[in-house]
């Protein structure tokens, strides 16, 4: 499992001071930059480097409680590998002082080649990067 602080802004929310709900996947997204960059990695820079892009190919939150602007909040990511080609993040949002519950969801993502648009597998390099969040160490072993 990866956990990271983040700080929400007047930005993020609506006219009540309350967190848009689109901007739940942004803190996931943004919890995932940090996981990349925890490994001494930049996302992009990889992506690049192994000449593949990573789309979003389906997304799932369930929001408990809101997040009010100017909260900081914890993002935890865990990692599930689902084949050789896909991962799934799955992420909570917690209060930053009780660790309470906020939000909860995934998303999964594909690897796709950039010469033939297709998809393949996920390079080693990043596969390594996003085992990093994986809480379950035989899962870990068993599946890089």
């Amino acid at each position: 499992m990866f956990e990271t602080r983040l700080q929400t802004y007047w930005t993020d929310a609506d006219p009540a001071g309350r967190v848009y709900f689109a901007n739940f996947f942004r803190f996931a997204e943004f919890a995932e930059s940090e996981l990349f960059r925890s490994a001494g990695k930049e996302r992009m820079a990889l992506y690049d480097e192994c000449q593949v892009w990573m789309p979003r190919v389906e997304s799932f939150a369930k929001f408990s409680k809101p997040i009010l602007a100017e909260q900081a909040i914890i993002v935890r990511l865990r990692s599930k590998f689902q084949r050789e080609k896909t991962v799934r993040l799955e992420f909570e949002i917690l209060h930053i002082n009780d660790r309470s519950l906020l939000a909860e969801g995934y998303i999964t993502i594909v690897t796709i080649d950039r010469q033939t648009g297709k998809s393949c597998p996920i390079p080693q390099s990043i596969r390594e990067v996003f085992a990093l969040a994986i809480s379950d160490k035989t899962e870990r072993t068993d599946k890089i």
